[in-house]
């Protein structure tokens, strides 16, 4: 009866031992276990487009000066449609 007690011990030991383990293992992994370098700041930076609304990164859109104010478009095509409103008023 003793020795069913010390496996039954060892046992739950062990499971929690291992349940610890692997817990810290996977929230090392969930919060960059990859270990890839953070991107610069201002790259991976959202904005919003003027013209349609939509937010994009702003390395990936298209820069556009209107006026002497440097913007930021998602699209050529919002950018042309940007120009086009702009000349009518």
């Amino acid at each position: 009866m003793l020795r069913l007690l010390v496996y039954a011990f060892l046992l739950c030991a062990a499971y929690f031992f291992i349940k610890k383990v692997a817990r810290s293992f996977l929230e090392g992994y969930h919060q960059g276990g990859d270990r890839r370098p953070a991107p610069p700041p201002g790259e991976a930076e959202l904005v919003r487009d003027p013209q349609c609304g939509a937010y994009f990164m702003r390395q990936k859109g298209i820069k556009g000066v209107v006026e002497g104010k440097a913007m930021h478009f998602c699209s050529e095509e919002c950018y042309d449609k940007y120009l086009k409103r702009k000349s009518r008023s």
